[in-house]
């Protein structure tokens, strides 16, 4: 290959890579990586895919109303890799518990830092932190997850030294 056809090659990858980089964001320009809040509420559907995977939940207030909410996850192989199989663990119909990062607009999102399965198990998504900070917010969660108080969100005391990414 001569040495035009390489370098146009060359700054139509960099431009490519350039215009990737722009289109992912930051989680701190989208939700409070400083709070871990728990939730539970019934799963109306999902969104499988990349960049991040998204988790649509129901839950029914106390006055009867029901909320909706969205909870965006990392993607396919990153749950693949902490261990959630999305045919298998995601079932529509079923409530879950999760603990997540609240939304910085005020709306019903936020972004998904552990999830209680069906099973019992608890998968945290927690995994771009060092090792022994994530062991500690796995344990952190499981005590959120396993005390969520349905429709009563609550904000973790210690969840300011979570990290997002």
């Amino acid at each position: 290959m001569n040495t035009m056809k390489r370098a146009g090659l060359a700054i139509v990858l960099a431009a490519g890579a350039v215009g990737l980089a722009q289109a992912h964001h930051a989680v701190n320009s989208q939700f409070n990586a400083n709070i871990t809040t728990p939730f539970r509420g019934v799963l109306e559907k999902t969104y499988i895919g990349n960049p991040h995977c998204y988790l649509y939940f129901a839950r029914s207030m106390p006055d009867g109303q029901v909320q909706h909410w969205t909870f965006e996850t990392d993607a396919v192989l990153a749950l693949k890799r902490a261990g959630l199989s999305v045919r298998e663990n995601f079932k529509i119909g079923d409530s879950y518990a999760i603990t997540y990062n609240p939304s910085l607009d005020g709306s019903h999102a936020g972004l998904m830092t552990a999830i209680k399965l069906q099973d019992g198990r608890i998968i945290s998504m927690s995994t771009k932190v060092q090792q022994d900070t994530a062991k500690g917010i796995l344990e952190q969660e499981k005590n959120l997850l396993n005390g969520v108080d349905s429709g009563q969100p609550a904000s973790s005391p210690q969840a300011g030294q979570q990290q997002g990414g």
